[in-house]
């Protein structure tokens, strides 16, 4: 297995022909080698790299659907490229990256991210679900930060503020205190998980 891959399948997305220079432009910004080739009614991206990636857009009614329903990228800048494309045009997908011996499953409905799952080995963590909104937002945010590294020591802080709260309350008896903290501890955990990712 590759050190990154990322498969997405089930995938759904309608787009322009400027939506499709824009991501033609990103690729070509994160320095990824990409060819465009008309043939017929379908404007394809060819992906170079360890692999060749073909996307095909058939032209139908004004718009390029995506056709190309299964793909597999092995070159990181390609994968998160394509991936925000998919959310930023309000795609449906399956995506999961398998890093470091990792699973993660992605669940994205009209471009939001709706479910993630991280498998390791015979072990599952559901590190987001759809009704838990707050969480969403913040995936949505960590996924696309660039300060992660400024995020991570104010993250370990506040864990660690949760976990004193957690242990004041407990020494108090005060049972409602000791589970507003493990509900923040909970979501401050999730939060960390996506930005080891």
């Amino acid at each position: 297995m590759a050190a990154f891959l990322l498969e997405a399948s089930d995938v759904e997305l309608w787009v322009t022909e400027d939506e499709v220079n824009g991501f033609l432009e990103d690729l070509r910004n994160r320095g990824v080698r990409v060819q465009e080739i008309e043939r017929g009614n379908d404007r394809v991206l060819r992906i170079e790299g360890e692999q060749v990636v073909e996307l095909v857009f058939r032209r139908r009614n004004g718009e390029l659907r995506l056709v190309t329903r299964r793909v597999q990228f092995s070159q990181k800048s390609a994968a998160e490229a394509f991936r925000d494309f998919v959310v930023r045009h309000r795609g449906h997908a399956t995506i999961k990256y398998y890093s470091k011996e990792v699973l993660v499953v992605q669940h994205v409905q009209y471009g939001e991210v709706v479910r993630i799952t991280e498998i390791s080995g015979n072990q599952r963590k559901v590190l987001l679900d759809k009704k838990d909104w707050a969480t969403a937002e913040k995936v949505m945010e960590a996924l696309t930060r660039t300060d992660v590294e400024e995020r991570i020591p104010a993250l370990r802080e506040e864990i660690d503020a949760a976990l004193d709260e957690l242990g004041d309350s407990l020494r108090r008896g005060d049972a409602e205190g000791a589970e507003r903290a493990k509900s923040r501890l909970v979501l401050l955990r999730r939060e960390m998980l996506l930005y080891e990712l």
